[in-house]
Formats: structure tokens, C-alpha cells, sequence
């Protein structure tokens, strides 16, 4: 559905951005603003952005429907004006926006909707407002005439700050009827206002900024996991991808000196009676629990492989000389396309340097197949690795699992010496999750994050069925007491005793305070030549015991 021609002569809007671009007086690389077009055709006005800049295309659009509901035609430069600020000097980078999503959780923790639009509006419209004031009051009361209801006391106090900052009387843009219940419920609020307008923008530097922010906001956030709103200038700011936030998650420590300076100031409390987040774990639940679109918790998993891999590295010493990670699909041999056949399976550049003028009429075809994994180097084994996920460890997206982290150890150490990997994931619950063997370290380690929880039943069957499927590989158990009455239950060992025969080494791998019970009951299985034990006294041993164990049996 596309937006009819606004009322705004075309000369007019190119004015606006003219003066737009000059009042930031910097060169960007951005088309001149276009109609926007909604993006849901039944949404009300309200619900759709007034403007914002599409970063793909560099191209500014601006709701001129919503400009002329809110009665604000005139605010056309300070809108654009104020769009180009966000580009140009607010935020300066996405690992900056990640830094400020990672801090502000920490300091509201379970907040549902980021702040750090509102922070960097706190900016803009301070260089905007300087000589587009009106303008932008004109915006913000006409958002109020579209939105309706009540006002929020987190928007009251916003708002609350412009007036201090551009001199109005109170009441200038907040609702006057507000003005003396808000001061019942808040206390001091416009003196907090003032105070704010004052002290902020005489901050030297951003993080103090953001830290002051927060820090004031706060008191007006009655629910931090029920709060959501809108601005008519938000939704202009582009989300940190998990790269941004993963930086931010474990660099938070550049924010050291701005945090002590924040206690000195009376802002935030002594980190002696503040809690002080230094999971990174929990930060990352916190960072990722409110941002849009993470129902399936991809983003959420990346971040924790990501996590584990830093764990992972500092116990692997050997790494492959030349790194590489294989095409996961090969082509197949072309064929002609047919009507009716997938357009995705053409081979463009194949057609055209094999039919010429004919590509456009006859175009081929080629199907991807998934390609055989490399084999191991000469005397590397392949590994199956078989972990616990029973209901003694935690879930490892939101605690650190040591088995899992001591598998994720035994499987990079396999990979980066060329090994193939199968994970078998396994409890008492439901069927045991068993991979396809992998030959890459993220497909391994994201299958190894996979949790179950609930009892202990180890998969013999599992196993016996393995070890026939392909005999001589190195199967590696990683459990603790739980592995002791699963194999204590089993009337029948001989199809477990024919499984570890038929393997290259089987290592039990097991978290077990009490080494003389173990021995009697894995009595039958350590006979075997082919069977070892490895025992580990606290779950914090596990990283290095399972580096110890990849060395001795992965090192020519």
C-alpha cells in the first residue's frame, strides 16, 4: 500500500534537507528523504515510525502522513535534522550501542525494552534544539494528540527535561492535569529535571553519560519487565548484531574507571552492596531476554558458543596449521532447467559461460549435496563423545557446565587435528539427541550446548548400535555417579563389554568423589584392554582433565 504524495511541496522538502544537512554541517552518504510506506496496513498512525534511515539502501524516509496528523509540517527540518544526528554523531558505532545495551542490564536488570534510544534523543535533540526548539516541541505535542491515554512517568520526566533545557514553563509539553500528580508520586521531580538538564551534558564523556542516565531513570521505571513505549522520533537506531554484543559482553571491564567515578558521584551505590554481575552467562540472559525476535534463542546461543569458546581455547595448545572449515554442500552435475523447477537450483554464471545468448532461455540447473567430511589425519581416530545432561548439571546457556565445557575441550582438541566428531546427547527424559558426524567447531560446539535435564539413563543401546556403525572409533563418556547405577542396572553386560571391544578406547570420563567404589562396580569393564578411567574430584577439574586427556590421545 503506498502513501499518497505528500502535502509538502517537493522544493520545501528539499529545503528541509538542505538545512538538515547543514545544520550538522558534515558530508553522509544518505539519499534525500522519500515517503515512507507502511509498513502494516491496518497499524494506526501511532504504530508507524515518523522517520528513520534505512542503512541498506542509505535511504531517509519520513512518515508525511504522521507529520501532518500531528499538525507539525513545519518541524520537517528538525525531523530530518535530527535523523542525521543519529547517523552522523549518535550512536557512533554498534559496538557502542552493544556496550550501552550490556551496561544498562546490569544496572536495571530484567528491563524489556532497551533505553539507549531515548539516551541518544537525550543527545541529538540537544545539538537539534538549539536552534529548532519549537520545532521539536511542536513534534512531541503532536505525538501526544496521536498517541492519546495517560502519559508515563518515565515519558513525563523526559519530556520534563527538554523543558528545563530550553527554558518552557512546565507544562510546556508535559500534561499540565499531570503536573501536580506526578509530583505526589515523584517527589522532587522537577527539580530532578533541572538537576539532569544541568548535569548531563556537562559530562565528559559518554559512558559517565550513560551512567548518570541510567542512574536517574531508573526512579521512574516502575516495572522494568512490563515496560514498554514509544517515542515519535524512536526506532531510528540500528540493533547491535551478536558480534557487537559479544565484544561488549566480555570488554566490559573499559567501563571500570567510569563505573568508580559513578559510585564517587552518589549515582550508583558501592559495588560492596550493589550487586555485581560477573557472569557473563547471566549477563548475556539479560542483554538478550527482551530483544525482539528471540523466541527460538539463536541469538542467545551464539552468544553462549561464543562464550564457551573463549573457555575452550586457553586448555587446547596445538593448533592446525593452516585452519580451515569445509564447504558443508557440494554441486551436483547440471542439468536443464525446467519449467516448474525450483529458480534457486539455477547456476547463473554456469549458464552463461557455457549457453551465451542462449542463458536467458535455457538456463541449468545444479542441486546441492552434502559433502563426505574429511578424513583424519594419519592415526587420528574419530570420536564420539558421549555427555550427561542430566539434572546435576546446569543448563549451560544459563550456568556454566563444566561437562560441557570438557566436552566442547575434547571436541575442538578432535577437530583441530582433523578428527571427525559425533555427539551423543543423552539423559533420562527423552531419546537421546545423537549428531551427525561434524567436522567443523561451530556445528560441534552448538550441538554440544544442547541440554535435556531430568534423571541419569545412560544409552548402552545407543552405544552397541554405534560401535557396530563404526567400529574403532574413540568413545569418550563424560558423567559422574549417575554413569555408576546406569551400569550397575544393566543385567546383561555383554553387548557393553562387545561395544568397548570393538572400539579403538573407550574412556569413562566421570565426576566421583569415591575412587574405590567405582573400581568394584566398573570391575567387568576395566578387564578390558580397552577401557580407562578417568576421575575427576571437582567439577572445576573437568576443562583441564579433558585437555589433559585430548593431549595423551590425539598427539602423534
Amino acid at each position: 500500500m503506498s502513501q499518497r504524495p505528500p502535502r509538502i511541496p517537493p522544493e520545501d522538502v528539499a529545503k528541509s534537507w538542505r538545512d538538515a544537512l547543514a545544520l550538522w554541517d558534515v558530508r553522509v552518504q544518505l539519499s534525500p528523504p522519500e515517503p515512507h510506506v507502511a509498513f502494516a496496513p491496518d497499524a494506526s498512525h501511532a504504530q508507524e515510525p515518523l522517520a528513520y534511515i534505512d542503512l541498506v539502501k542509505r535511504q531517509v524516509f519520513v512518515n508525511f502522513k504522521l507529520l501532518e496528523a500531528m499538525e507539525a509540517t513545519g518541524s520537517l527540518t528538525a525531523v530530518l535534522a535530527h535523523e542525521i544526528g543519529h547517523h552522523a554523531r549518535f550512536p557512533h558505532t554498534l559496538g557502542w550501542d552493544a556496550e550501552l545495551r550490556v551496561q544498562e542490564q546490569r544496572l536495571v536488570p530484567g528491563l524489556r525494552q532497551s533505553l539507549t534510544n531515548l539516551f541518544y534523543d537525550l543527545q541529538v535533540n540537544e545539538v537539534v534544539g538549539r536552534t529548532h526548539a519549537e520545532a521539536l516541541c511542536a513534534v512531541y505535542r503532536g505525538f501526544q494528540r496521536v498517541q492519546g491515554g495517560e502519559m508515563s512517568a518515565l515519558f513525563f520526566f523526559y519530556l520534563a527535561i527538554y523543558e528545563e533545557l530550553w527554558g518552557l514553563t512546565p507544562g510546556s509539553l508535559v500534561p499540565p492535569a499531570q503536573l501536580e500528580p506526578m509530583e505526589r508520586r515523584f517527589p522532587g521531580v522537577r527539580a530532578e529535571a533541572r538537576m539532569f538538564a544541568q548535569t548531563f551534558y556537562a559530562l565528559p564523556d559518554g559512558k559517565l553519560q550513560f551512567l548518570y542516565f541510567c542512574a536517574t531513570f531508573i526512579r521512574y521505571i516502575e516495572k522494568p519487565a512490563d515496560l514498554e513505549f514509544s517515542l515519535p522520533l524512536g526506532g531510528d537506531v540500528s540493533a547491535p548484531d551478536v558480534d557487537d554484543l559479544d565484544a561488549a559482553i566480555h570488554g566490559s571491564s573499559r567501563w571500570d574507571d567510569a563505573m568508580e567515578e559513578a559510585q564517587e558521584q552518589g549515582w550508583l551505590e558501592p559495588l560492596s552492596t550493589r550487586s555485581k554481575e560477573k557472569d557473563a552467562l547471566d549477563t548475556i540472559h539479560r542483554v538478550t531476554e527482551h530483544l525482539p525476535g528471540k523466541g527460538d534463542g539463536k541469538l542467545r546461543r551464539a552468544l553462549v558458543a561464543k562464550h564457551y569458546k573463549r573457555l575452550v581455547d586457553p586448555h587446547i595448545l596445538k593448533l592446525p596449521s593452516t585452519p580451515s572449515q569445509p564447504e558443508p554442500y557440494l554441486r551436483t552435475t547440471p542439468q536443464a532447467w525446467e519449467y516448474g523447477d525450483d529458480p534457486n537450483s539455477i547456476d547463473w554464471t554456469l549458464t552463461v559461460l557455457s549457453q551465451g545468448h542462449l542463458a536467458a532461455v535455457s538456463p541449468l540447473r545444479r542441486e546441492l549435496e552434502a559433502d563426505l567430511p574429511p578424513p583424519s589425519e594419519p592415526g587420528v581416530p574419530s570420536v564420539e563423545i558421549y555427555l550427561d545432561t542430566s539434572g546435576s548439571m546446569p543448563d549451560p546457556e544459563h550456568s556454566l557446565n563444566a561437562m560441557t565445557l570438557a566436552a566442547q575441550v575434547l571436541s575442538a582438541s578432535a577437530l583441530r587435528k582433523k578428527a571427525t566428531v559425533r555427539g551423543i546427547v543423552y539423559s533420562a527424559y527423552r531419546k537421546p539427541l545423537v549428531s551427525p558426524w561434524m567436522y567443523d567447531e561451530e556445528t560441534a560446539r552448538d550441538f554440544l550446548l544442547s541440554y535435556i535435564g531430568g534423571g541419569t539413563q545412560f544409552p548402552f543401546d545407543v552405544m552397541e548400535a554405534l560401535s557396530r556403525e563404526r567400529p574403532d572409533a574413540l568413545r569418550i563418556i563424560i558423567s559422574d555417579s549417575d554413569f555408576l547405577w546406569n551400569l550397575s542396572a544393566e543385567k546383561d553386560l555383554t553387548p557393553v563389554l562387545e561395544s568397548v571391544r570393538r572400539s579403538r578406547l573407550v574412556v569413562a570420563v566421570l565426576a566421583l568423589p569415591d575412587e574405590l567404589r567405582a573400581r568394584k562396580v566398573l570391575a567387568p569393564l576395566l578387564r578390558e584392554r580397552r577401557f580407562r578411567l578417568v576421575l575427576v574430584r571437582w567439577p572445576s577439574d573437568f576443562a583441564k582433565a579433558a585437555a589433559d586427556l585430548a593431549q595423551a590421545l590425539l598427539e602423534n
